[in-house]
This record gives structure tokens, C-alpha cells and sequence, in this order.
């Protein structure tokens, strides 16, 4: 966990004569997370104090929206909400929520010090999804499930190292209600984001049962498998599927590969993900304990795009393939939504989205080569104007601007 922040005029301030803020625990785009002790009831809590300085219009309403979102839930895995409440500092009022507070670490930080055991990730995930189904029973998508939001509370139960409790539902919507996003808007953190949230298309249930596998999957190797910039990791889901190393087995390679099926209709509900992921737990237990850290000597299983839409597709083996180091986690990304009025969609782009995602690739193949060259003929002298890209009518042109523009320096 973080130190105490040195710099943070917050620290040791009481919110609403309750509330006293100790600890920075972290920070974020819209807002700034404590560890606090309750004064009534003695207690240590977590106090997740939203920034009132952000250029983002909508803050006000996602604070809210946070804030009724984790108020009508209750689960196990889920970070539970305690109180809500709102503090004049300075010239501003800022919304905060209480939450409460995990002793221990997020996955992120425990991915960092290695693979984690088979067992421990099917239990951790087989809690997750449960929570997921949970929340989509309620008509809620997360969007925003990553390692940094699973937060690890420590277990005193034999043989179980932590319980996973997902946290941040900052972005999260109820997908049956009018939305606080309009289609076309992007949400979510670039490394994590499933096929049709890269593409700003509608996203559903399933597209948090992706991100989920993803979060598995890293979890088992210790590496991500769609790293670098916001633009290089949304290119990759959409030129190839996850590899799913052999070594990890039939069983892991069967769940991942159904969670992360680049069509949402093929993908396991949550509801079945957690139902396989508990069925794993004894088989996982039954192997040496190892974490499966050396698969990099094994094949990556994979399945190709062509039969991602099969359910009776075999899987594919592919020659092991070299991955970048695994980086810190990616903000929250917030693109705009498709502008109204902007060139319309042809009717053959309707009917087929498969060849849209294949346009898309390849004009961001072009960018990447493109940015390469540049770089190491150029390497000292100041940048160049932007290069005129190639230039894609409809929404799917609209997108890759939106997506540009998220990654200018």
C-alpha cells in the first residue's frame, strides 16, 4: 500500500465531524482515494473523495451514479458502501463515499511479483465473475474491470491466500436505463477494454466477461497480453485473439478462450465463467502449486478470428511469441462520443463490423509503421507536423480520429 502523503493538505482534515482523513491510499483521474478512521463507530474506513477541478462536465454525474450504484448493492466480492456525503473545501464542494477498507494489496501489485498459483486464480476469478452476475442480474455493467480494481482482503481460511472484492465502479452504467454516454464514447482502460468497447460500439454483459479473461490470463503469466500505448493495445484485440499458452492446459485454455471470444455472443455469461472457474479450483489444487510462470517455453494456444465465431472451431496453436514487459496500468480512458451529424454509415458498413474492425487494423498498421520510421530517422530532431493519415469515411473514421487524439502528447 502507499505512504502517508507528505504533501496532501487533506491529511488529518475530519469530513462532516466524522471522518478523518489519515492516509493517502491513491490517486485517480476523478478522484483521490484515503484510509480514514471512523470517530463513531471506531472503525478504519476508506474515503474516496472526488477531485472538483476536473474539465470532465459529467464528473458531478458519475460521482453520483457511483454513488447509487454501489449503495444498492450487496455481495461478498463486491467493496461495500458505508456512507455518502459531501465537505466544503475551499471554494468548492466536493461529494465523497465511504467505503470499506481492504488491508491489503490490489492485483495489480501482486501480478507484479509474479505469476500467481492456478488454484488461487480460479478461486479469485470464480468470485469475480460471481460478482459480475451479480451485477448484470441488476442491470449494471462495471466496464472498467482491471487489476488495479481488484482489491485483495487478506483470509485467515486454510489454504486461501486473499478474497478478491472489485472496486471502482467510477464509469459503470445500468445498461437497461439512458445512458450517460452516448454510443460512440470510449470507457475504459486501453489494456483491459474488450473487441467492442475499442471500437466505441455498445457493450453489454459480455464485454465485462472479456476484460475478466484478460485479468485471468495475466494473472496465470504475469504478463499482459495487450501492452504499449492506448493505440497499440486497442490495434491488437482487434488483429488477433488472446494467446492462451498450452502449458497453461485444456481446461484454462477452454475457460479463457470462451471469456475472451471476439464475438460477445459466444462468450460464457458470468454466471458460467464463475460456475467453470469453481470447477477448475480441485483440478488447479491437484498440480505441484506452482505458478504457471514458465510458459513462455510452451506453445500459445490461441483462436483465430475466423473461429472465434465457431463453437466447434479446434484451437490453434501458433509459435511462441515474444511480449513487452509488462507497464503500469493505463488510466481510465475517456474518449468523446461520436459527434452528430458526422459522415453516415453505409449500409454494407452495418451489415458487416468484421470488415470495419479489418479497415481499422489496417490503417492503424500504417500509423505504427509509419511512427516507427520517424522515430529512428529522426531520433533528435523536434517532431514534425502530424502526417497526413489516410482517410476513412462513417463512424469507423470518426473512431480512429478519437483514438489519435487520445494519445497526442
Amino acid at each position: 500500500m502507499p505512504e502517508p502523503s507528505r504533501s496532501d493538505g487533506l491529511i488529518g482534515r475530519t469530513l462532516v465531524h466524522r471522518f478523518r482523513l489519515d492516509r493517502l491510499i491513491g490517486t485517480g483521474g476523478m478522484a483521490t482515494v484515503y484510509e480514514a478512521a471512523d470517530l463513531a463507530l471506531g472503525r478504519t474506513v476508506a474515503v474516496k473523495l472526488f477531485r472538483t477541478d476536473t474539465a470532465d462536465e459529467s464528473g458531478p454525474q458519475r460521482q453520483s451514479g457511483e454513488i447509487a450504484v454501489l449503495a444498492s448493492l450487496n455481495h461478498f466480492a463486491l467493496v461495500t458502501l458505508f456512507d455518502a456525503g459531501a465537505e466544503q473545501i475551499g471554494d468548492h464542494t466536493a461529494s465523497f463515499i465511504v467505503m470499506e477498507y481492504i488491508d491489503g494489496s490490489d492485483l495489480r501489485s501482486r501480478i507484479g511479483e509474479g505469476p500467481l498459483a492456478a488454484a488461487e486464480v480460479a478461486r479469485l476469478g470464480a468470485d469475480l465473475a460471481e460478482a459480475l452476475h451479480y451485477v448484470h442480474a441488476r442491470g449494471i455493467i462495471h466496464r472498467d474491470i482491471k487489476p488495479a480494481n481488484v482489491l485483495l482482503a487478506p483470509s485467515d481460511f486454510p489454504g486461501r491466500v486473499a478474497h478478491a472484492k472489485l472496486a471502482d465502479f467510477g464509469i459503470a452504467r445500468l445498461f437497461d436505463a439512458t445512458h450517460l454516454t452516448r454510443t460512440g464514447a470510449v470507457l475504459g482502460t486501453a489494456g483491459y477494454l474488450s473487441p467492442e468497447q475499442a471500437l466505441g460500439e455498445p457493450i453489454g454483459p459480455p464485454s465485462d466477461v472479456y476484460s475478466l479473461g484478460l485479468v485471468l490470463l495475466e494473472s496465470l503469466t504475469g504478463t499482459r497480453m495487450y501492452p504499449g500505448t492506448a493505440i497499440e493495445s486497442a490495434l491488437a484485440r482487434l488483429q488477433r485473439q488472446p494467446e492462451i499458452p498450452a502449458a497453461l492446459g485444456p481446461d484454462w485454455g477452454s475457460v479463457l478462450s470462451a471469456m475472451t471470444a471476439r464475438d460477445p455472443a459466444d462468450r460464457l455469461t458470468a454466471a458460467d465463467a464463475a460456475a467453470r472457474l469453481r470447477r477448475l479450483e480441485p483440478v488447479a489444487a491437484g498440480d505441484a502449486g506452482d505458478p504457471v510462470a514458465a510458459v513462455d517455453a510452451g506453445d500459445p494456444v490461441a483462436v483465430s478470428a475466423a473461429d472465434a465465431t465457431r463453437g466447434d472451431a479446434p484451437t490453434r496453436v501458433f509459435a511462441p511469441t515474444a511480449t513487452p514487459d509488462l507497464q503500469a496500468d493505463d488510466p481510465t480512458m475517456v474518449l468523446p462520443a461520436t459527434a452528430a451529424g458526422s459522415s453516415p454509415v453505409t449500409a454494407a458498413d452495418r451489415r458487416s463490423p468484421a470488415r470495419r474492425r479489418i479497415v481499422l487494423g489496417g490503417v492503424l498498421v500504417a500509423l505504427l509503421a509509419l511512427a516507427g520510421v520517424l522515430f529512428l530517422v529522426q531520433p533528435n530532431e523536434q517532431p514534425a507536423d502530424p502526417p497526413a493519415y489516410p482517410a476513412v469515411e462513417g463512424d469507423l473514421g470518426v473512431h480512429l480520429e478519437q483514438l489519435q487524439e487520445s494519445v497526442q502528447p
